[in-house]
């Protein structure tokens, strides 16, 4: 009987925690984002953007110019990328732009759930990511 009822639990957590939103570094390590919209608009094939987290919570991905990579931290579904490097070219002064405030959301700390099978930050900006292939 005791048995029967771990399932249950682990069942009852996993509903929780998806309609809740609350994520943790267990689910995120070794997913891989693509962004799909920013503040619920779709982005526009130049801007393509992803995201992934491998071992201990490193984060790594395209920001629409240049390849990034950091320490990530979650807290309080909160993400903050610490330690954030990456390539420096330039892609014009838009597509700049845009980087540059979405690894600033990385940087400052942006609040993080998961809904409906997409990633979402929410800070200054929304960005929706879809799981990549």
């Amino acid at each position: 009987m005791k048995l029967a009822a771990i399932p249950m639990l682990v069942i009852g957590f996993c509903i929780g925690c998806s309609s809740t939103g609350t994520v943790t570094s267990e689910q995120l390590k070794y997913t891989k984002w693509q962004l799909s919209h920013v503040d619920g608009l779709a982005i526009p094939t130049s801007y393509t953007a992803s995201l992934s987290f491998i071992e201990a919570l490193q984060v790594n991905g395209f920001a629409g110019c240049n390849k990034f990579f950091g320490e990530g931290l979650l807290d309080d579904n909160h993400l903050t990328v610490n330690k954030l490097g990456m390539t420096r070219k330039s892609c014009g002064d838009e597509l700049d732009a845009f980087e540059q405030q979405f690894l600033n959301a990385l940087k400052q700390g942006v609040p993080l759930q998961i809904q409906n099978q997409q990633l979402v930050l929410n800070g200054e900006q929304t960005f929706a990511f879809i799981p990549a292939s």
